[in-house]
């Protein structure tokens, strides 16, 4: 009987601490993302995670960086490509959010020391011009609600270990990987004949790494992206406002970091043969 008796206290104690380690799970883990991201070194894997607990998660992880980095800057769109979506078993992208200080101006000069695993990709940026944008309905309306177009080399990082299978929700779970993000000269919508119509070539100064790609890439259109972080972020009770950036997306597969400057060239956006960008990483 006394076996039975401590047996069932056993049980119950473990069971507590099961709910317990549960109910502190999501902070935990926030802020071990959170001292990894500012000491930029490499995290643990997660087991277990779940996508409310990542989006919870990286509510928190950002919250607690906002102290340091700014407010909110805007949203970007993370995981457009259908097959790499496929790969990792989701439908859609994912949503991530840039702080103030992580979106810095072109020339810029990033140390390689203050990320764990970062890698560059050309992008392309849109900033939001009215509110009007929440209630749009066709393409027209979307577009009539963004004021400028920038070319953008995002430096996102991965931070876990590039060893090891990287899953949706843990990309969720440290902010998409939102790290740095270099912004050229802002291009006027109205100066923009056709978003569809932009391509971008990037490379270091040495010729190496060079990769293309085209804005129609982008989830068939740029438009598109827009549409899909407008919605994603209303369903979140999270309406845009005027001044947000909204990046859409990689026009190019990932670039390893090195030592170097590297830029990206721009044709077919606004008025000028072409617009460029530039980040030198030391």
């Amino acid at each position: 009987m006394r076996f039975k008796f401590t047996f069932l206290i056993f049980i119950v104690a473990a069971i507590a601490v099961f709910f317990m380690r549960q109910e502190n799970f999501v902070p935990r883990t926030a802020l071990d993302i959170y001292h990894h991201y500012i000491d930029a070194t490499e995290a643990d894997a997660i087991p277990g995670l779940t996508p409310e607990a990542a989006s919870e998660i990286q509510k928190q992880v950002v919250y607690a960086l906002s102290e340091n980095w700014g407010g909110i800057a805007g949203y970007k769109a993370a995981i457009t490509n259908p097959a790499v979506q496929q790969k990792m078993g989701i439908e859609q992208p994912l949503l991530g959010i840039f702080l103030n200080k992580m979106l810095l101006s072109s020339p810029a000069v990033i140390n390689i020391n203050s990320a764990t695993h970062p890698f560059a990709e050309a992008d392309l940026l849109v900033r939001v011009k009215s509110a009007a944008i929440n209630d749009a309905k066709t393409d027209q309306e979307i577009l009539a609600s963004i004021d400028h177009v920038i070319p953008f080399i995002e430096i996102p990082d991965r931070l876990f270990s590039t060893e090891k299978p990287l899953t949706a929700d843990m990309l969720t779970a440290i902010n998409t990987g939102a790290r740095y993000g270099v912004m050229g000269e802002a291009i006027p919508m109205e100066h923009i004949g056709n978003l569809n119509h932009c391509q971008v070539g990037i490379v270091y100064d040495d010729r190496s790494h060079l990769k293309t790609g085209t804005c129609s890439s982008l989830m068939g259109s740029p438009v598109n992206v827009i549409r899909w972080l407008r919605d994603r972020l209303l369903a979140l009770n999270y309406p845009l406002k005027p001044g947000a950036y909204l990046s859409l997306g990689n026009l190019t597969s990932p670039i390893p970091i090195k030592k170097g400057r590297l830029t990206a060239l721009y044709t077919g956006l606004g008025d000028q043969p072409h617009t460029m960008v530039s980040v030198t990483f030391q």
